[in-house]
């Protein structure tokens, strides 16, 4: 197995961990899914700022922090990922041998697969 990169979080690791589980890729898209899994931690990151109660709002004059930046760094990080994972997808090499039927079939041919596997038990 590939080694994690160094410096993900929770939610980045997950995504390396379940992405290799499903997916053989080269090594220039590892480098993508790198990418992808750090901007999902700075997406978790933004979040958290965005949740975050304002230490500027008073009961007498409430004032509210600006958030509209991180608002919009929000959603081109959340561009960037999409546009990274439908990279990966385009270029991932077939998957090990029962990795996708361990995941439960991740993609188109999975789906196909089963669909034909139904259609023959039900004619047969």
């Amino acid at each position: 197995m590939v080694e994690e990169p160094a410096g993900l979080g929770e939610r980045g690791r997950r995504m390396w961990r379940e992405s290799l589980a499903i997916w053989s890729l080269t090594p220039a898209h590892l480098v993508l899914l790198e990418e992808a899994c750090r901007i999902a931690d700075r997406l978790d990151l933004l979040e958290s700022i965005l949740r975050a109660p304002s230490a500027d709002v008073n009961a007498d004059t409430p004032q509210f922090a600006d958030i509209s930046g991180v608002l919009g760094e929000s959603r081109k990080q959340s561009a960037a990922l999409k546009a990274l994972l439908a990279e990966i997808r385009q270029g991932q090499r077939a998957a090990p041998p029962g990795a996708a039927a361990s995941a439960g079939g991740a993609g188109v041919s999975d789906l196909s697969a089963r669909i034909a596997e139904r259609r023959k038990k039900a004619s047969g």
